[in-house]
């Protein structure tokens, strides 16, 4: 493969997982606002079905699964793998004890099928920003290179 084309898959990668991250954690927020009567009458549209709920939680069950299993193994076929070179990974994610042990306390909730809380969610919000920064510097990258 190209460079250009080992970039695009990296930058496709990266991009495709902060979507489905940050779809799901506005998905959440949007069903906690929901809950609240004077939001709802003004903004009906903000309810949430079923559907929309179990399909993110079960997306952040799968990306917060791939986030724990990459910690336990560093395997390089993990998506995750790609981000090795970026410092805000490897220190705010991989090397923080205690961003570590709070994302296996949201995966044990989403396993349990528990309400994610504010921080769980705040902690979800950190990753996505990790993401969408690497996706942005790739973008920069596909965008200038010759192919």
């Amino acid at each position: 493969m190209s460079d250009f084309s080992l970039l695009y898959k990296k930058y496709n990668s990266v991009s495709n997982l902060t979507n489905d991250l940050n779809n799901s954690v506005i998905t959440l927020k949007r069903r906690r606002v929901s809950t609240i009567k004077e939001y709802t009458d003004k903004h009906p549209k903000l309810a949430v079905t079923e559907d929309e709920l179990t399909k993110a939680n079960t997306l952040l069950l799968a990306i917060l699964t791939l986030l724990e299993n990459f910690y336990k193994e560093q395997d390089t076929k993990n998506e995750l793998y790609e981000l090795m070179d970026n410092a805000l990974f490897q220190n705010q994610i991989l090397k923080n004890v205690v961003f570590k042990s709070e994302i296996a306390n949201t995966l044990a909730k989403l396993k349990s099928s528990k309400d994610l809380s504010e921080k769980d969610l705040a902690n979800i919000d950190k990753f996505i920003s990790i993401l969408d920064n690497e996706a942005a510097v790739l973008f920069r990258k596909l965008r200038t290179s010759r192919g």
